[in-house]
């Protein structure tokens, strides 16, 4: 017999770092959260978190109990990337801090401990089955080990990951041609590893693949090689090791590496090809993380991709439940960000892949250098306008004008988009122009805004600065002078 239909605010899909963090935030924000987690079926992986994580645990409000678990705080990356056996690069951290060395299964209990204890109901071992759209709820049917069950949830969030339960439903698209299948293995070694330093993923191109390597102890680490089923044929489960053993084989540093060591059990497989969504909201439901898109892990920010998705995914729906009114520019601001992170990420690893096709020029380095162009975004990529002719030429100009007169362009409009504040989802104004549709607000930390209203006021940029710094934020001046240059170069202020 059916179990009894329950009702919540919120219902989500999938208990790995996505829903648990949505799901904690959602609860501590005093609202009803049902979180369906199914126990994995595949071993845990290791993955290695940058220090911009942080960020994202004290927003979620999990740092504490994150350091407290005793990963390994890693110091950096050890590359041996589209280069020959004797060159390596160390890439350090530095000021940015620490990072983590974690082991999932260890990760997400941790995460799915902390939602519970925030207040959501937590079903552990739970596979569902359907989500229907019914009126204005979502009706999500399970099953328990002790049988079926339902809930009737506002609200529904789909973390499910790869699975994708509601995003298979059409919501999703393959990037590309190329796939990729990960073949891991756990090593374990009695002295020290042969690395500049213990605490780093290293990682190793090779002509049909790529592999890297995660610490998890001072004594474990794993290896994870990554391949192409089109190129490189995988075998049945029984013959597994002998195709592990043969890609390691073609990655000399890291077959050194584990030379000597023991590997405990055998290795497995799982998919890692890349996919996206061609939506990623609707209904009051929301793709989040890996649900909605899943970046070849080149990138190497899948959770962290997964933690950001979650905390806009919660404003989002916080926003929502406590104002309706507000539910169109609070989708709308998700969206928008989900689509940008993707893509951000997707040319990121196209961009390691070209470098990699310099050195190996195979089948599976020029299936994924070969990626279409960035789709469009309103987001500005400050490392571009560093380098950018018409803000370098707009800066120069800026420096010769004895007196600035400045003026809004006929093009631009300031209108109202959707941004966070706190944990809402609030309308504020926008500069919009040819060079950005869609409105932008910030520039290297710069509200723009402000900026293009006082500009027209002031003939020095000395007093235009000290004006913008009582009016806004304080800027430091070189991100001051790039965001002015930056509206002057895409003439968005005109200078006369």
């Amino acid at each position: 017999m059916e179990g009894m239909t329950l009702l919540a605010d919120v219902a989500l899909i999938g208990g790995g770092p996505a829903g648990s963090a949505a799901g904690r935030l959602l609860a501590s924000w005093g609202h009803s959260v049902v979180l369906l987690s199914r126990t994995s079926r595949q071993p845990a992986l290791a993955e290695s978190l940058p220090p911009s994580c942080v960020k994202l645990f004290d927003e979620i409000g999990v740092r504490a109990v994150v350091d407290r678990a005793g990963f390994i705080r890693a110091t950096g990356n050890t590359v041996q990337w589209a280069a020959s056996d004797r060159e390596r690069r160390v890439e350090m951290f530095g000021r940015a801090g620490l990072g983590y060395q974690v082991s999932r299964d260890k990760f997400d209990e941790l995460l799915l401990d902390g939602a519970q204890a925030a207040g959501a109901s937590v079903e552990r071992d739970v596979s569902v089955r359907d989500a229907e759209r019914e009126g204005d709820v979502w009706r999500v049917q399970f099953d328990r080990p002790s049988g079926p069950d339902t809930i009737r949830a506002r609200w529904i969030l789909d973390c499910s990951g790869r699975a994708g339960v509601i995003a298979r439903r059409g919501w999703r698209r393959t990037d590309s041609h190329a796939r990729t299948i990960a073949i891991a293995g756990i090593w374990d070694r009695a002295g020290a590893w042969a690395l500049e330093d213990a605490t780093h993923t290293f990682v190793e191109s090779y002509a049909n693949g790529w592999a890297w390597s995660i610490p998890v102890s001072e004594s474990r680490r794993f290896v994870t090689v990554m391949l192409d089923p089109r190129v490189t044929s995988v075998p049945g489960r029984s013959e597994l090791d002998t195709a592990y053993a043969a890609e390691l084989a073609q990655a000399p540093a890291l077959r050194a590496l584990v030379e000597g060591a023991t590997m405990a059990g055998a290795p497995w497989a799982c998919d890692a090809t890349a996919y996206s969504a061609e939506r990623v909201a609707g209904d009051n439901a929301l793709l989040v993380g890996d649900a909605a898109s899943f970046v070849d892990p080149l990138s190497s920010f899948g959770v962290k991709k997964a933690l950001a998705s979650a905390w806009l995914a919660a404003i989002t729906v916080h926003s929502a439940l406590i104002d309706p009114t507000a539910t169109d520019p609070a989708v709308e601001l998700f969206t928008a960000r989900e689509l940008a992170m993707a893509e951000h990420l997707r040319q990121g690893a196209a961009a390691l892949a070209r470098d990699a096709a310099g050195a190996h020029e195979t089948p599976f380095w020029s299936a994924r250098a070969d990626v279409d162009p960035a789709r469009t975004s309103d987001e500005w990529d400050v490392d571009a306008l560093r380098t950018d002719v018409r803000v370098h030429a707009a800066f120069e100009e800026l420096k010769r004008r004895p007196a600035l007169r400045l003026g809004t362009a006929d093009a631009v409009r300031f209108v109202q988009r959707p941004v966070v504040r706190g944990h809402r989802i609030a309308l504020e104004e926008h500069l919009a122009a040819p060079m950005a549709p869609n409105g932008v607000r910030y520039c290297r930390n710069v509200d723009l805004v402000v900026l293009a209203r006082l500009a027209p006021r002031f003939e020095q940029v000395p007093d235009l600065y000290e004006a913008y710094n009582r009016a806004a934020a304080p800027a430091p001046l070189p991100d001051f002078l790039g965001a002015l240059s930056t509206l002057v170069g895409f003439g968005m202020l005109t200078l006369a």
